[in-house]
C-alpha cells in the first residue's frame, strides 16, 4: 500500500458518512429537484463537476446543512467522458463515448447520495423510497467498496 493510499484510507476512516444508492429514471437535475421537495433537503448543482482523471465527469449536486452540522452530495454514478484516441471504424475521426462509472462494482446504480456527518433522527431510507419516480433506493457499505476514494468530494 503506498503513501497516498494510506492518507486516503486515513482521511475515510476519520470521516463519518452514509451512504445511499438509488435506482431512478429521473434526468439528474430532476432528481435533485425531486429529493429537495420530498426530503426537505437544498441541494444545488455544483460549479464544477467530479473529474476523476482517466476516468471521468460526473455530475453532482450538493448542500451544506449548517445549521444540522451536515453536508448532502448527490453523485449521478454514470459519468461521460469522450475520448479522441485512434479508433479504426466506419468514422474514424469522430470522438468515441466511454460510459465512466464513479463506483465502477456498482453500475446498476443510477445515483449515489451521500451524507456526511451524523444521520439521528433521520428517516432517510424511507423519505427516498417515498420519492415520485424512485424505483428503489437502499444503504450501501462504503467501506467494502474498492473506489470509496471516488466519493471524496
Amino acid at each position: 500500500m503506498g503513501v497516498l493510499e494510506e492518507f486516503w484510507e486515513d482521511l475515510l476512516d476519520e470521516t463519518t458518512f452514509s451512504l445511499f444508492a438509488i435506482h431512478s429514471n429521473l434526468e439528474d437535475y430532476a432528481l435533485a429537484y425531486a429529493l429537495n421537495k420530498s426530503c426537505g433537503l437544498r441541494l444545488k448543482r455544483t460549479d464544477k463537476d467530479l473529474d476523476l482523471d482517466k476516468q471521468g465527469l460526473f455530475v453532482v449536486f450538493q448542500w451544506k446543512d449548517q445549521g444540522n452540522f451536515r453536508e448532502w452530495t448527490l453523485f449521478r454514478n454514470p459519468g461521460m467522458e469522450a475520448s479522441s484516441g485512434p479508433y479504426e471504424g466506419l468514422f474514424p475521426n469522430e470522438p468515441t463515448m466511454n460510459r465512466p462509472y464513479l463506483i465502477p462494482e456498482r453500475k446498476e446504480v443510477d445515483f449515489f447520495l451521500k451524507l456526511d456527518g451524523e444521520e439521528h433522527g433521520l428517516q432517510i431510507l424511507s423519505e427516498l423510497l417515498s420519492v415520485p419516480k424512485v424505483i428503489t433506493a437502499y444503504r450501501v457499505e462504503a467501506s467494502k467498496l474498492k473506489s470509496k476514494y471516488n466519493l471524496i468530494y
